[in-house]
């Protein structure tokens, strides 16, 4: 985020950042205010800024922040008033205010700075690509995923026109790319931007770069998002294994390496093991945000969601409602991250049986999300299906019927039909369907989901097995129980394959196929 500087400025001052550069932050300071203290000759303005950028990179923002006013008060008070050097310092402040998650100041500052080398610059000018790349960045932690591609585009477009095919910034920008796509769910072409990157990084840098660590990282996340567990989770070792070579054990770079492990051992059903990586990363964010930051309340998500799957819901239940109470802190009432703990808060209380708390926080969540996307995006669906789970529990069907199809609706909005979250809410109306003991009609709505699942999961899956039970569970009812038998047996060969022989699913499959044996 911050730049490399391309004004021309003193030797001393180059020397001072090059310390910087090489990571000897506190000589850098000592350095820099070794100047401001003996030197008449030297550019106040920019040891001012130097001061900050050392303080910046030892994560000491506050302190930080005051140098760089310093450095802009100075600069836009000379005469005349260097409005085209004060630039560089608006960007660094905007990038210590993203760190600190306030986006919306961020982004303010971004485009001060924008505008300032539009005036300056060339359209094609590296500082301006810069800008480019940091509004992109405050687009996509807004959520606004058009617009941050929009930007990084913008960048990566002067960047290849400026440098050769393997340069670094180049990378750098096919990586934001990346992490869009994939959080557009876009994610073969996000594989491609990211690999993109690190082959370009493995050009450039020695095996075992810190930069290569930031790429491994986006792959993993993305064969995370495919399901390709054993993948993921080599791609975080690789990366966590550089991070802890370079940085110190208390970086943030390695809270979110050991957060992403967490999730994937969570994934895998290895409980125990995910939590403690999630309650060390847990550990470190705490330390460097005591106050609160969203990184922590990624964390307090990660352990409630572990604590859901052990199905202790009561301990679920604070973390969520830790979580939510930092984004209390941090945000505006009725922010659109406020939707996302809503959305889990409900789900606990729905399997507490506290079902009109329960609706209460789900449609506080649908509020949020209409009000922020009013054309519609897929977290309205999952927030739909979840009022969807809850009507049906109190017996509400056609509501429950209602809230599923909406969600279905929506889903085929964004989706191309047959995409594989579809299949949940084609389970879903089987179920509303079920439970009315419509067994024709919920049958013909698992099938579909069956279909879906078999597509994606070709080499078997837990949700096929579920399918596969919900089938049988309608042909139960309907007195076909040798077909039934069929199905149970099906579900129960996957379960045996996929799951260890202690998990529930396997009691469940094997206790109906008994009761239907024991039957006939």
């Amino acid at each position: 985020l911050i730049q490399k500087q391309t004004e021309q400025i003193s030797i001393s001052i180059v020397f001072g950042r090059l310390l910087c550069d090489l990571g000897e932050y506190d000589k850098s300071q000592k350095y820099f205010q070794y100047l401001c203290n003996s030197s008449q000759n030297e550019d106040r303005s920019w040891i001012e800024f130097n001061i900050g950028r050392a303080l910046y990179c030892k994560d000491e923002w506050n302190e930080a922040r005051e140098y760089y006013d310093r450095a802009y008060d100075r600069m836009i008070k000379s005469k005349p008033a260097r409005v085209k050097d004060s630039a560089r310092v608006l960007n660094n402040i905007g990038v210590i205010l993203d760190n600190q998650g306030k986006y919306d100041e961020a982004l303010d500052y971004y485009q001060r700075a924008l505008k300032i080398r539009e005036e300056f610059y060339p359209s094609d000018h590296v500082d301006i690509a810069t800008s480019f790349e940091n509004i992109g960045i405050i687009l996509f932690k807004q959520k606004k995923y058009e617009q941050a591609l929009d930007y990084h585009k913008r960048a990566l477009e002067i960047q290849q026109k400026l440098d050769s095919s393997a340069h670094i910034n180049i990378a750098t920008s096919l990586n934001y790319i990346g992490i869009i796509l994939r959080n557009q769910r876009k994610y073969d072409e996000a594989l491609d931007c990211n690999q993109q990157a690190l082959k370009i990084q493995q050009i450039l840098y020695p095996s075992g770069h810190i930069k290569m660590a930031y790429s491994l990282n986006n792959i993993g996340i993305i064969l995370y998002d495919q399901e390709k567990y054993d993948e993921s989770l080599d791609y975080f070792q690789q990366a966590l294994k550089i991070r802890e070579k370079f940085y110190p054990s208390s970086h943030e770079a390695i809270a979110i390496n050991l957060n992403n492990i967490g999730m994937v051992l969570r994934h895998q059903r290895k409980y125990d093991e995910a939590l403690n990586y999630h309650q060390r990363a847990l550990k470190i964010l705490q330390k460097l945000y005591p106050t609160g930051h969203e990184n922590i309340v990624y964390s307090f998500n990660n352990i409630g969601e572990i604590q859901y799957c052990k199905k202790k819901y009561d301990v679920a239940l604070y973390y969520y409602q830790q979580a939510l109470k930092i984004r209390e802190n941090l945000y505006p009432t009725g922010h659109i991250d406020f939707a996302e703990s809503f959305n889990k808060i409900g789900v606990i209380l729905n399997i507490q049986g506290k079902y009109a708390e329960a609706l209460d926080y789900h449609r506080r969540a649908l509020k949020i999300e209409e009000t922020f996307y009013p054309s519609g995006r897929l977290n309205v669906a999952k927030i739909l299906n979840h009022i969807g789970d809850v009507l049906r529990n109190q017996g509400k069907y056609t509501e429950a019927l209602d809230y599923h199809q909406r969600a279905f609706k929506v889903q085929n909005q964004f989706y191309p039909f047959g995409h594989v979250d579809i299949a949940h809410s084609f389970k879903n109306i089987g179920d509303t369907h079920f439970d009315q003991e419509k067994y024709d009609v919920a049958l013909y709505y698992y099938e579909q989901a069956l279909k879906i699942h078999e597509k994606f999961y070709p080499s078997g899956h837990v949700n096929i097995a579920s399918n596969l039970n919900n089938i049988g569970l309608c042909y139960e009812n309907q007195n076909k129980r040798h077909v039934a038998l069929q199905y149970y047996q099906h579900a129960l060969n996957i379960y045996e394959k996929l799951l260890p022989v202690d998990d529930r699913h396997h009691h469940g499959s094997k206790y109906r196929i008994s009761e239907l044996i024991g039957t006939n």
